[in-house]
């Protein structure tokens, strides 16, 4: 897993190998600062110790050697100081700008990778739990490629440092004020296993607390009408109250990492102080060796402190890269996608003993369906809801595969098709008819590259909304709404059904996308798609009887299966469901006119 995920780093090897060296340079500088305090304490007291005459503070500063050692080594303080900085500002331009482009790559390897995966992922997952991994965990496994290696690398080669001139120093003051770390590995490992478990719990009680948020705002409009704003957010704070209950227990365990490890490091410092003063009076150390030791200690707080920062967000970062390998693990890139090309396709569909189950579906959706649709005719899909339709259609352009069974276009097996140009040859409207939050003119326009005006004016005349769009103020360039608010619901499906026709399709699929269209302006749409010269092979889904009655043929499905078959007459005189919903729709049209 760490191997895959380490990829990304591979373009930027080499500004994340100079990183390092400027991180190394930076760390160099920083550990002569003691040094040079030492010396100007040993020498200046060193002198004072030689010297019998009491100088005035001005005198000793201006007019005395202690004066001038003093001055000497300050531009030395000054200039490794300028180094430790200047080296330090090269690390953070080449580190932590590498580890933004790494999350610019992932971010967008991760959207490919979610606009290729097929239907099944987005049947298990919720849009709450895509859109988290699409943001917040990316967030969060950035701080791996940024701040983890970078504090690594500073832990390191700092540490590095303080412990050799430690070492030069006095060996036996070391090992004295190194002895609490062994604590404090145990002390890391406890907490960033305790991390790395919660942080996971964490993240999926947060992709259900967006989802939940989410849902109550897409449908504010609904949630308003019933008045159902507080049970709305009784719901929220339900799932509000668990992520605060996880985040602080995992906030707990994290308060206590920080003041552990300045714990253990104050121990070093107490040590240093006593065993130091010893060695002093000993005269084996001098009082600048002790104040050198003392920053040494110091400087390892950070590294310490750092090792864990980078540990738990290590944790984190692994923690969210898990959920978003979930995405990778089911990708499959269109880019490599091969198969035939459908440039020469007609439109002869076989469904042929078909099967298909969703995801942990025990009851199959559709079982054992045979189905011939010929080329250029127009076949109608019935039945009562939940019978199959939409999943029937979802099959075609391969949003979903066929558990068992085989689909055939023009006699050859559906799978053996390139799937882009599979898509590219169907019109797709489906049930929901989404609309961007954009033009009526980008909308429709959607379905192909390049769109034209005469191109957007054209399918809106065949979708029958050309006269509703002109007589807007801005006519194809108004903006429309979220989810085409701004629209009907007759207006959205022509829209919808505009942007399939727009590719001008071999097959047209129409999932139930006339229902808020009144009877005249059906009529108009359907005796378009007959008198369409380029004879589009035509799937309807309809409740409507009206809709599908001029029909070539009509299945009849019911609990996945086809269940009756025929034309409108022929089906009428079999007298049974097909003719059941007929008489029923006849009944509820006479109510109408009463």
């Amino acid at each position: 897993m760490h191997l895959f995920i380490n990829k990304y780093l591979i373009p930027y090897k080499w500004t994340i190998t100079l990183g390092a060296l400027f991180l190394t340079a930076a760390n160099f500088f920083l550990v002569w600062i003691p040094v040079l305090i030492r010396q100007t304490m040993d020498r200046v007291e060193q002198l004072n110790a030689e010297q019998s005459e009491v100088l005035s503070l001005f005198d000793t500063l201006f007019n005395s050697v202690q004066g001038s050692i003093l001055a000497t080594n300050a531009l030395y303080l000054v200039a490794a100081v300028c180094g430790y900085g200047f080296f330090l500002f090269l690390t953070r331009q080449t580190l932590i700008v590498a580890s933004r482009k790494v999350e610019y790559d992932l971010r967008n390897d991760v959207l490919h990778a979610l606009f290729s995966l097929p239907s099944v992922f987005y049947a298990k997952y919720t849009e709450g739990e895509v859109y988290v991994r699409a943001t917040e965990d990316i967030n969060k496994v950035r701080e791996y490629f940024g701040p983890v290696i970078m504090y690594s690398i500073n832990t390191i080669t700092r540490a590095g440092f303080v412990i050799a001139m430690m070492y030069i120093v006095s060996r036996d003051l070391m090992v004295w004020a190194l002895l609490p770390l062994p604590l404090l590995s145990l002390f890391a490992y406890w907490i960033t296993g305790y991390i790395h478990k919660h942080s996971i719990i964490i993240q999926e009680q947060y992709s259900k607390l967006a989802d939940q948020a989410k849902e109550t705002f897409t449908s504010i409009r609904l949630v308003k009408a019933y008045n159902k704003g507080e049970s709305e957010q009784r719901k929220f704070d339900v799932l509000n109250e668990e992520y605060k209950e996880k985040k602080l227990r995992l906030d707990l365990i994290e308060s206590l990492f920080h003041p552990g490890l300045n714990f253990l490091i104050g121990i070093s410092l107490i040590i240093v102080i006593w065993k130091g003063g010893q060695m002093v009076i000993a005269e084996e150390l001098s009082i600048g060796n002790i104040a050198e030791f003392l920053i040494y200690v110091a400087y390892l707080i950070w590294p310490v402190a750092a090792l864990g920062y980078t540990t738990n967000r290590f944790q984190k970062s692994i923690a969210s890269w898990q959920r978003i390998k979930v995405v990778f693990e089911a990708y499959h890139d269109l880019e490599q996608d091969k198969g035939l090309d459908t440039d020469d396709v007609k439109g002869n569909i076989e469904f042929r003993d078909v099967q298909f189950n969703y995801p942990d579906a025990t009851v199959p959706t559709l079982e054992h369906l045979n189905i011939n649709i010929k080329a250029g005719t127009k076949v109608a899909i019935v039945g009562r809801t939940g019978s199959g339709k939409s999943t029937l259609v979802q099959l075609l352009p391969r949003l979903f595969e066929p558990t068992k069974g085989e689909i055939f276009l023009d006699g050859i097996p559906l799978k053996n098709y390139s799937k882009r140009s599979l898509r590219d040859a169907l019109g797709f409207v489906p049930q929901d008819h989404f609309l961007f939050s954009d033009t009526i003119e980008e909308n429709i326009g959607f379905g192909i590259k390049g769109a034209t005006t005469q191109d957007v004016e054209w399918a809106a005349e065949k979708a029958q909304v050309l006269d509703n769009i002109l007589d807007f103020d801005k006519k194809f360039q108004t903006i429309l709404g979220e989810k085409g608010i701004t629209l009907s619901g007759g207006q959205k499906q022509r829209t919808a059904i505009a942007r399939a026709l727009i590719k001008k399709p071999k097959i047209l699929i129409l999932d139930d996308s006339l229902s808020a269209v009144d009877t005249k302006t059906e009529d108009a749409i359907l005796k378009s798609l007959r008198n369409d010269e380029s004879k589009v092979t035509v799937i309807i889904i309809s409740h409507r009887i009206s809709t599908i009655k001029d029909a070539d043929y009509i299945y009849y499905i019911e609990d996945g299966k086809v269940k009756e078959a025929g034309t409108h007459e022929e089906l009428l005189s079999q007298k049974e469901s097909y003719k059941s919903m007929y008489d029923k729709q006849l009944i509820e049209q006479e109510l109408q006119t009463i």
